[in-house]
């Protein structure tokens, strides 16, 4: 009788305990690593050149950090930097400029979005990168997604086949284990009772 309890508890753990932690794992690799990695995969380079650069609207508010009792906030000023470039079928587009792929589709379009807990040094961070890349008529390498005319990334990060690959081959590779060990220890369980 102590065997069989052993068996129900490890058909448990290998039927539901397991495979619901992997799929909240493959949901959230899907979402924060897959994702930005097919996004970076589909940009394709250009070159942009600088047509107007300027802190507009408000500032922008952001959570820094801290704790869920004690939360940090902070804000931003937002830059954004219209650039011109070519498409590759010819087409002359202007769009605003954001620093990688992965800040694109925000609802306030900035071209950087720094977030420290100091908004001295977030504004001085913005400042830096508009001399750095915002200087009307500056030219240099850039990447665009074909359909999304709205924004261009200066940098492309964490692109990758094998990124894509490995964030949902393990989570899957897992569930098709615990699933297959979870029948045989449900299947052990079984054959004991009879």
């Amino acid at each position: 009788m102590a065997g069989r309890n052993c068996y129900v508890v490890l058909c448990a753990l290998f039927v539901v305990l397991i495979p619901i932690c992997t799929i909240v794992a493959l949901v959230m690799c899907g979402i924060f690593v897959a994702a930005p990695a097919l996004q970076g995969l589909r940009m394709l380079p250009t070159e942009c050149t600088v047509v107007s650069s300027g802190i507009v609207g408000g500032e922008v508010t952001c959570r820094c950090g801290g704790t869920k009792s004690n939360p940090c906030f902070s804000a931003f000023p937002c830059l954004q930097i219209n650039v011109t470039y070519l498409t590759g079928s010819g087409g002359n587009l202007t769009s605003l400029l954001v620093d990688t792929q992965a800040i694109m589709g925000y609802a306030r379009q900035c071209a950087t979005r720094e977030c420290s807990s100091s908004e001295i040094v977030n504004g001085l961070s913005v400042s830096s990168y508009k001399r750095s890349w915002g200087q009307e008529g500056m030219t240099y390498p850039c990447y665009y997604e074909d359909g999304n005319e709205r924004e261009v990334s200066r940098t492309v990060i964490n692109t990758s086949k094998w990124l894509v690959f490995h964030a949902l081959f393990w989570p899957l590779l897992i569930l098709v284990i615990s699933y297959s060990l979870g029948y045989f220890f449900c299947v052990k369980c079984i054959r004991l009772e009879e």
